[in-house]
């Protein structure tokens, strides 16, 4: 059996790529609270069923709907 030679990192041994994707964002979350980022969880946005990282087009969608409602709270705070 032939694989890729990223196939271990991607999903073939744990943890596997669906994995890691769900580490992700208390990961992010963490790194934007130490660093006073602003940061938004996509988990509300549909994800694919094959790596769960990457949105679908209805995700994409959903995300850019959540970012245009949060976008302008970020570039004009009410004081």
């Amino acid at each position: 059996v032939l694989t890729s030679p990223v196939a271990s990192e991607m999903g073939i041994t744990p943890p596997t790529c669906v994995e890691k994707s769900r580490q992700l964002p208390e990961e992010y979350r963490r790194v934007a609270v130490e660093t006073g980022a602003h940061f938004l969880d996509a988990c509300e946005c549909e994800f694919n069923s094959i790596d769960y990282m990457h949105l679908t087009k209805k995700g994409h969608t959903d995300l850019a709907a959540i970012l245009a409602k949060l976008v302008p709270s970020l570039l004009f705070p009410k004081e």
